[in-house]
């Protein structure tokens, strides 16, 4: 559902700003930025590969409600690994069951192009919705990626969601409900993150 093109924006774009844009009549874009002072790009794509249930909630103490490593998870990675998360934005219904999938980010991205850009780490991933049963939706209900940028404060944090979207979507909740939980959790993060993961790396040299 999303071209090499349409990925390629994430990381070549001289500039990227919050902004929803309306594809197609069932597909939007959601893109969103944060820029993360003290925090290195390595950094983000530790975090991504050591979460588990109690950072999690620390990464949004009021939207996350449940998060479990469900398939593929290995020790230091998160590519090939799927976690289920249950999360509502501004801690208000609707609940939203969710699957993440991580994939390598070069079924989306030419990844020659990263060193030219600033890029230091990258996840891509692919969100299907679970039915009542727990169970995920055969169709994907979208994909993602967070595009880490060394700047010299920290990150420049490139986000953009790619959905498929019904005349049921309720488009408040996954355009700007969804911005708004982004901010948050990336505001959250910085604010713990350098700690963690200096005290992880004790005596070790770290990116």
């Amino acid at each position: 559902m999303v071209t090499r093109d349409e990925a390629a924006q994430v990381v070549t774009a001289l500039d990227w700003r919050d902004e929803v844009t309306v594809l197609a009549a069932d597909r939007i874009r959601v893109a969103a930025v944060d820029r993360l002072g003290g925090i290195t790009p390595a950094m983000i794509d530790w975090w991504f590969s050591r979460m588990d249930e109690a950072t999690y909630f620390q990464f949004h103490p009021v939207d996350h409600k449940a998060f479990a490593w469900v398939r593929g998870k290995q020790p230091g990675q998160h590519v090939g690994a799927v976690h289920l998360t249950h999360h509502c934005y501004g801690g208000q219904p609707p609940l939203l069951p969710t699957e993440i999938g991580f994939i390598p980010p070069d079924e989306l991205l030419d990844v020659g192009a990263f060193a030219a850009n600033g890029v230091g780490a990258v996840v891509c991933a692919v969100v299907h919705r679970l039915n009542e049963a727990g169970q995920p939706e055969p169709a994907e209900a979208g994909r993602f990626v967070h595009v880490a940028m060394d700047r010299g404060y920290g990150t420049e944090l490139r986000s953009c969601w790619w959905l498929n979207i019904g005349p049921d979507t309720d488009l408040d909740v996954v355009t700007n409900r969804r911005l708004r939980h982004v901010h948050e959790e990336f505001a959250y993060l910085a604010g713990f993150l350098p700690a963690l993961y200096a005290s992880e790396h004790a005596g070790q040299k770290v990116p």
